[in-house]
């Protein structure tokens, strides 16, 4: 067999189950950090233009190692029955999860350790950044807040010291609870307030 030779699968129709397949393979790997923003869109693309076996395999060169004989008969994770990688995608999801919970308990301490053992651009560095820029932005928001209302006595900002506390608890959880999920979740008061101390890319 030469390195020419492309087995007759190769030129069969994509199924729609294939194409989901693929589609959710690629979906994964962008969750897990695998794949930039821009990356994720041209390989979809690809994915859902494809109509052989060859062109959808072609949204996956560079990303997929599949050994020579695999490529000559069409093998490819979109034909094979989808086996994924649960463990490693588990554990991304709850250290990017216990990223955000630990803020609850040790503020800007607990995104800022998961940020500084986690491997750059992964899921769980990526949420440790946003758990560290939301919390120090949340504290220097309840320290303003506490200071004008020590020094003016007025009762509005106090209420909004309190405010801002329970928004910082609820929002922690909610993100926390995206990040286990996989789930690529926008802060509403990040959209706001873009204090960013930590890149989140």
């Amino acid at each position: 067999m030469t390195a020419m030779y492309e087995h007759p699968s190769l030129k069969m129709n994509v199924t729609p189950e294939q194409r989901d397949r693929a589609e959710s393979w690629l979906k994964d790997a962008y969750a897990d950090g695998r794949v930039s923003e821009l990356e994720f869109d041209t390989r979809m693309g690809q994915i859902l233009s494809a109509d052989t076996r060859k062109e959808l395999n072609e949204a996956f060169y560079g990303l997929v190692h599949v050994p020579t004989p695999s490529q000559a008969l069409g093998v490819h994770p979109a034909y094979q029955p989808m086996v994924r990688p649960e463990t490693r995608d588990k554990a991304g999801r709850g250290v990017a999860a216990a990223a955000h919970f630990s803020a609850l308990p040790v503020g800007i301490l607990g995104p800022g350790l998961v940020y500084a053992v986690s491997t750059p651009g992964s899921l769980a560095r990526r949420e440790a950044a946003k758990s560290f820029n939301f919390t120090l932005t949340m504290f220097l928001a309840f320290v303003a807040a506490g200071t004008l209302s020590a020094i003016t006595d007025a009762g509005i900002f106090g209420l909004l010291a309190m405010l801002v506390a329970v928004a910082w608890v609820v929002l922690t959880i909610v993100g926390g609870a995206k990040a286990a999920q996989g789930e690529v979740w926008k802060n509403p008061v990040k959209q706001v307030l873009k204090l960013q101390v930590l890149s989140e890319k």
